[in-house]
């Protein structure tokens, strides 16, 4: 099959579980439909091939519609910043003593337990005496629980952004036909730079901060086209969905319990850390709770966005918690060789 026809069907089978989800009043259902949906064939038997271009296109254009909400400015939030890593680092031994407590092997246990940057934590794994289908089910059964249980608790404080109420009635600087093509250019080439530096969520921060940094400087205004941004979201959902495996899916009964007590420390210490983070900040409720979401990246950032939560706040928390996961996960396994045996 080419490329071109698993793109239509890619597309087809994605838009088919938003609707679904939009008819079951499913919350953010152009993101959990279309997951749902890929479940689905996934445990038929069915497996799509997604086109490479699929994820680092969908990521550009997330990071673009960030840059065009760049309105926040973090600073005087350092110490939220202090508290929010050592809740991350805490959240991690916890898990870590929780699945070897539940007869998870030390080496899998520390790896799976980590929360965040799944596809990274599991290639850093196969240098270890860890097992990556344990890992890989872990942290997707981690992510996935994670998505729909913050994305169902932010459906209940949803509102209309007011930066988007005031973006549609505005008509300033309008940013032209030209400009758009060289800020295109420009995000294209930042995110290649990024990639070359190693910096995570290249594809994602280089746009956001190529746009945003016009928008700010320049004075620049544009609307969100709705249509566009539930597009993304339907992308990201179907990519989301095609990443979860048979047989991950398989092996969920044979670690049931290591899945539910690792998924009640996670959900449960980020409901705690975002009610820390609205006291320490007088933050919105749905902002704190998708910061400290420890889902996936772009599902996050695009729940946020529609949900009306301030993104550019969600995303650099979201952006802390993967580079905070992917910088102390070297660091703590030659630091606790009670968890991990080296090779």
């Amino acid at each position: 099959m080419t490329a071109f026809a698993n793109f239509v069907i890619f597309w087809c089978l994605s838009f088919l579980g938003y609707m679904a989800g939009r008819r079951l009043k499913v919350p953010a259902p152009a993101i959990l439909g279309p997951v749902a949906c890929f479940m689905v064939l996934a445990l038929s038997g069915v497996h799509l091939s997604v086109p490479a271009f699929q994820k680092p296109m969908l990521s550009v254009v997330t990071g673009i519609l960030l840059g065009l909400r760049m309105n926040h400015s973090l600073k005087g939030v350092y110490r939220q910043i202090i508290v929010y890593v050592a809740w991350l680092i805490l959240l991690s031994l916890a898990g870590i003593c929780i699945l070897t407590a539940t007869g998870v092997d030390r080496e899998t246990a520390f790896f799976a337990a980590m929360p965040g940057g799944m596809a990274e934590i599991t290639l850093m794994s196969l240098s270890y005496r860890s097992d990556p289908f344990v890992t890989v089910l872990l942290q997707s059964s981690r992510m996935l629980i994670s998505m729909t249980f913050f994305s169902s608790l932010a459906a209940r404080y949803r509102k209309k952004d007011p930066e988007e109420r005031k973006m549609d009635h505005l008509r300033g600087k309008g940013i032209s036909l030209p400009l758009w093509c060289l800020l295109i250019v420009l995000s294209l080439a930042g995110a290649g730079i990024f990639g070359l530096l190693h910096i995570p969520a290249a594809t994602i921060l280089a746009p956001m901060m190529v746009v945003g940094t016009a928008v700010r400087g320049a004075g620049l205004e544009c609307r969100i086209n709705r249509n566009l941004q539930t597009l993304v979201q339907i992308g990201i959902g179907g990519l989301t969905g095609a990443s979860i495996s048979r047989e991950s899916m398989m092996g969920f009964p044979h670690y049931i319990i290591p899945i539910i007590l690792l998924s009640l420390l996670v959900t449960g210490s980020g409901i705690l850390m975002a009610h820390l983070l609205m006291k320490l900040t007088q933050w919105d409720k749905i902002t704190c709770i998708l910061s400290c979401c420890p889902a996936g990246l772009p599902p996050t950032i695009m729940v946020a966005m529609e949900y009306g939560a301030d993104a550019d706040i969600v995303t650099i928390f979201q952006v802390l918690r993967m580079v905070t996961v992917l910088l102390m996960t070297p660091v703590l396994a030659r630091c606790l060789p009670l968890f991990i045996q080296m090779p």
